[in-house]
């Protein structure tokens, strides 16, 4: 597979409604108004996912970078959101189904404790794209940190 054959699922531009769960307040939810573009970039050998969403009313951005090794058959990524993390950029290795789903696992520090996991899936569909975001303590069990659902804008 190549990059570029789930282009048609994924290039675009969409909006639509971002859940951020917070496990650990009461109550857990916020849900926000969320913008992406999914661009190719370059030379089509990376995939840009730029987007917006806002928390208490705070305005939000992020940025994912994909790519795929053809020959190993595994994609990589850079993450950065201007909410969930620190000026670190996290790297992110995973997989690329048929159907365009992009599936990604990275860790980031967790002082004084052991990485935590963060893993990102993206499910692209007829004119919806959904974006899930788990959050991994170092038990293992993934707890829903986004989900944010998007439909196509014409």
């Amino acid at each position: 597979m190549n990059l570029t054959d789930i282009h048609e699922k994924l290039v675009g531009n969409w909006s639509g409604t971002n859940l951020l769960r917070l496990s650990w307040v009461d109550p857990p939810d916020y849900n926000s108004s969320t913008n992406l573009s999914v661009v190719p970039v370059a030379k089509a050998k990376f995939l840009s996912f730029s987007y917006t969403w806002s928390h208490e009313d705070v305005a939000q951005e992020g940025l994912l970078i994909v790519g795929y090794d053809n020959k190993l058959a595994q994609a990589t990524a850079g993450y950065i959101d201007s909410w969930h993390m620190s000026g670190k950029v996290m790297p992110f290795t995973g997989t690329i189904n048929d159907q365009g789903v992009i599936d990604l696992l990275g860790s980031y520090e967790a002082p004084p404790g052991p990485d935590w996991g963060w893993r990102i899936v993206i499910k692209p569909s007829d004119g919806a794209l959904q974006m899930l975001m788990y959050n991994i303590p170092p038990d293992g069990e993934e707890d829903l940190a986004v989900d944010a659902k998007y439909k196509r804008l014409p």
